[in-house]
């Protein structure tokens, strides 16, 4: 290749570039300030979050067991429940860690009476088991003077717990990430298919804490940062379960029919968790735990950088200069060295210094630009990423200029030592 034909080849792609550039100019948004968004130095702290305390979850355990409608006793009431030659029937309990119970079953009414032989229903909601055998006792040998007191053989235990018939639905489980190597770049999809529960609670373990331990365990980043509790939401419904469900998964809650709707925060913006009462975190018969997703958290890449989507952290801000670093892109730009991983560009000796961060707010596209050379020095210039925020690493026209003709430069010397060669 002739020097004129070099230089003409040079000449030609500068104008190229400079084209390239003012057209760009005259078709792009509009660009505003790092300084009129979040950025790093109005959170010098970004991750002081206090976290939930978990056993904030529980329901404090009574010191004695309280019966209610929905409990199932074994009674033993010698010669009216059993003959006295036959010692009382042993129930052993399928759920671990409870003790065996003695007698016959009898079942805790809706009204919180229980029905026994030969006298009158007994109201025994409300007492411990200690003083239900006492009612008992009293009924047979003081009301009714079947028995005598001092023979009268009666054993109360407690057979089977209430139950409380709790719905939980996670879009935080079954989260699959597929991660794929080409050309030392890391891409992450993410799909999530979320999983619904059915779940009885034991008296006085009917909490939020039990709920979740049952179903996952607390939730994760992929949550959404509350719980939210939908009060009675199965009771006195004319939907069906699978229809409430359908509405909380396509994000309809106005269909959900609800009493009341608890929040409890995961992690608090002010750092100071809520003191959370009983009342909030016990659970009833058709309550309806929600967890959120997280699948829209996410930003974009784009531009000299490999495009691809990936997760936001729940629990913490990430400035631009670390969503880069976890796309797989290099900041080494803003150092004034080349760009590294991630990056595709016609030449590294100028780097890439100029970052865009397209985001959509209230129907209105923002274009921020960032300058890569002041980023590191200056944090006005970190912008705090959002959800479905769009980075795009761009050459500035003297960049794009001054690679293109090394670019060429390089390609003629090639051309010319192979011309030579043969």
């Amino acid at each position: 290749m002739s020097c004129k034909n070099g230089f003409l080849m040079v000449f030609l792609m500068g104008l190229a570039c400079l084209s390239i550039a003012s057209g760009c100019r005259r078709c792009r948004v509009e660009t505003i300030s790092p300084n009129c968004v979040e950025n790093a130095s109005q959170n010098c702290c970004l991750d002081d979050s206090a976290k939930i305390n978990f056993l904030s979850l529980r329901r404090t355990p009574p010191d004695a067991y309280i019966l209610d409608s929905g409990d199932t006793l074994g009674i033993y009431i010698q010669g009216i429940t059993g003959d006295a030659t036959v010692p009382p029937p042993v129930h052993f309990s399928e759920v671990a860690g409870e003790p065996p119970a003695l007698g016959y079953p009898v079942p805790i009414r809706d009204d919180g009476y229980i029905a026994l032989p030969l006298i009158q229903p007994i109201q025994l909601a409300g007492l411990t088991l200690g003083q239900a055998e006492a009612r008992i006792r009293d009924a047979y040998t003081k009301d009714r003077q079947i028995l005598k007191k001092e023979n009268a053989a009666i054993i109360v235990t407690l057979m089977q717990r209430r139950t409380y018939n709790v719905l939980v639905v996670r879009e935080d489980l079954d989260d699959t990430r597929t991660f794929a190597l080409r050309k030392n770049d890391l891409f992450v999809d993410q799909s999530r298919q979320g999983q619904t529960f059915s779940i009885e609670l034991a008296a006085y373990e009917n909490d939020v804490l039990h709920a979740l331990s049952e179903t996952g365990g607390m939730p994760g980043e992929n949550a959404k940062n509350e719980i939210v509790i939908m009060r009675g939401a199965l009771n006195n419904s004319t939907q069906s379960p699978e229809a409430i469900i359908e509405a909380i998964n396509i994000g309809d809650q106005s269909q959900v029919p609800v009493n009341q709707v608890t929040r409890i925060p995961i992690r608090p913006e002010g750092g100071l968790m809520p003191t959370l009462s009983e009342a909030e975190i016990t659970l009833e018969d058709g309550d309806i735990i929600y967890i959120e997703g997280r699948q829209r958290d996410v930003f974009y890449t784009g531009g000299l950088m490999d495009g691809g989507r990936f997760p936001l952290p729940r629990d913490y801000k990430i400035d631009v200069l670390e969503a880069i670093s976890m796309a797989g892109g290099s900041v080494s730009s803003a150092a004034g060295s080349s760009a590294g991983g991630g990056f595709r560009g016609i030449g590294t000796i100028m780097p890439a210094t100029k970052v865009t961060v397209v985001r959509n707010e209230n129907c209105q596209q923002k274009a921020i630009e960032v300058d890569l050379r002041c980023s590191i020095a200056d944090p006005t210039q970190r912008v705090i990423i959002k959800p479905g925020d769009l980075i795009l690493l761009e050459y500035r026209p003297r960049e794009l200029f001054i690679n293109s003709m090394i670019s060429v430069l390089q390609f003629g010397g090639v051309f010319r030592l192979f011309s030579n060669n043969n």
